[in-house]
């Protein structure tokens, strides 16, 4: 979608669904003329100063419609750097459809995702990093993605890649001056103090890309399957982690039938935990349909919890097990550790398993789900085994890039490390510090040319309407 300049867009800003306010969102040239069409208060919104309220009443023409208050925004002190109006009324699905509706009648146009946020964007008020900080606060899963995005919409980011691109501004001058003057009087720069400021704008490269590791997990999250033979002490351990009694837990083997999801926080690390049915030979339609279920949710799992019943001995069935583990990373969980008297028996018993399943020299995890044994230990193992233990300390102006801002820091980092070679002419390098600019530049937007539509659509795209 290409936004045309010349149009007035309308949104409902507010969830859909009945709540007390709604709020009605005008963007453009005709945004005034529109609202003032169908909003009837002391002074017409022609002719009210900006980032003022006013209380009247939305008319049809025919019949009042609601009582409602009016904020406008002229431009381009607003939001979008355009002019804005935000009708806030009552939050009745039926009465703000009819607001959109007469908004529409009288020349304005639905908005599409994200447009509001692409007209700030596309009118100077923000970069694009600032523009996708937008989409981040709004589908923020925990508080430290909603402090990296709060971080990011206030320009935390934009400030650092706007000291790198100085940086390679300034030397990039440095070199090209050295060429373009060489029988002036200008001392040309040497390799030592070439490579001395490439080093230091690695390192901060290097710094902003360490975050993007975490910054996947935290946006993205972590799938966690738990998996076992029937009465292996999946459904207590799914209840444990939880912390709460989700889960149908019965001496009978064969409870779970069903795969059976929820969600809990490692870390501000948002993990999918998933009970599955008892892996066995299936007795009927129903339990086989169950195990089909287990062994997709395995599949699909970052990590496999393979839990086994440590107060048994192993027996055959229990052989079998470990080739449904096998892909990804799998925790050998040895449960009902409170049947197990003694560290000692607890060890002999851990050693049989071991060999029973081919594990070779990895430990198991003893935990005893009712009395909480172990738990601790299993989540921070959880985490490891995902390779996402050593989540860094964030501060509170911490940012976290995403996949896009890797892709061209990436970039300029590989642009870099050619310029830096030994071998490499320094008109070359020349090239090298140009191209690392344009990655730069892509990142934040700030150039037109150097961000396709398509970038942009892609971008945009993920967010709602209205917003």
């Amino acid at each position: 979608m290409e936004p045309r300049e010349t149009d007035t867009i309308v949104a409902l800003a507010t969830p859909p669904g009945e709540g007390g306010l709604g709020v009605v969102r005008l963007s453009g040239p005709r945004a005034l003329a529109v609202a003032n069409a169908l909003f009837h208060a002391a002074a017409p919104l022609l002719d009210v100063p900006s980032h003022t309220l006013h209380h009247g009443i939305v008319h049809d023409g025919t019949e009042t419609m609601d009582d409602a208050v009016a904020a406008v925004f002229r431009a381009p002190r607003s939001y979008t750097g355009e002019d804005v109006v935000e009708l806030s009324c009552h939050g009745g699905h039926l009465l703000l459809t009819r607001v959109l509706e007469l908004c529409l009648a009288r020349g304005a146009r639905l908005a599409g995702p994200g447009e509001f946020t692409r007209r700030a964007y596309e009118n100077g008020k923000m970069d694009l990093t600032q523009a996708e900080a937008v989409a981040e606060l709004i589908a923020a899963r925990s508080d430290t993605v909603r402090r990296a995005g709060l971080a990011q919409l206030r320009g935390g980011l934009t400030r650092r890649l706007a000291a790198l691109r100085q940086g390679l501004v300034d030397l990039l001058a440095q070199l090209e001056a050295g060429l373009d003057f060489v029988d002036d009087e200008v001392p040309p720069l040497s390799m030592d103090q070439f490579q001395k400021h490439l080093k230091y704008l690695r390192e901060a490269l290097d710094g902003l890309l360490a975050t993007a590791r975490d910054g996947r997990w935290l946006r993205k999250g972590l799938r966690v399957a738990l998996a076992g033979r029937p009465n292996a002490g999946k459904s207590s351990l799914f209840n444990a982690l939880l912390g709460d009694d989700r889960a149908i837990v019965a001496a009978r083997p064969g409870t779970t039938r069903d795969t059976l999801e929820e969600q809990f926080f490692l870390n501000d690390v948002p993990v999918t935990l998933t009970d599955t049915a008892g892996l066995r030979r299936a007795a009927g339609a129903a339990e086989r349909a169950g195990v089909a279920r287990a062994r997709r949710a395995l599949a699909r799992a970052e990590v496999v919890l393979g839990v086994i019943d440590g107060s048994k001995n192993p027996g055959s069935p229990d052989r079998r097990l470990a080739a449904a583990w096998r892909r990804g990373r799998t925790i050998l969980v040895l449960a009902k550790a409170d049947r197990l008297k003694s560290a000692e028996a607890r060890e002999r018993r851990e050693a049989s398993w071991r060999r029973a399943l081919a594990w070779g020299a990895r430990p198991g995890l003893w935990i005893s789900s009712r009395a909480g044994t172990g738990l601790p230990e299993l989540r921070s193992e959880i985490l490891e085994a995902a390779g996402v233990g050593g989540l860094r300390e964030r501060r509170e102006d911490d940012v976290l890039i995403n996949t896009r801002h890797e892709a061209g820091l990436r970039e300029a980092r590989a642009a870099l490390e050619e310029a830096g070679r030994d071998t490499t002419p320094a008109e070359a390098r020349a090239l090298d510090l140009r191209r690392a600019l344009g990655a730069l530049s892509a990142v934040t937007g700030r150039d037109g040319d150097d961000v396709s539509e398509e970038v942009l659509d892609a971008i945009f795209s993920r967010f709602c309407i209205g917003k």
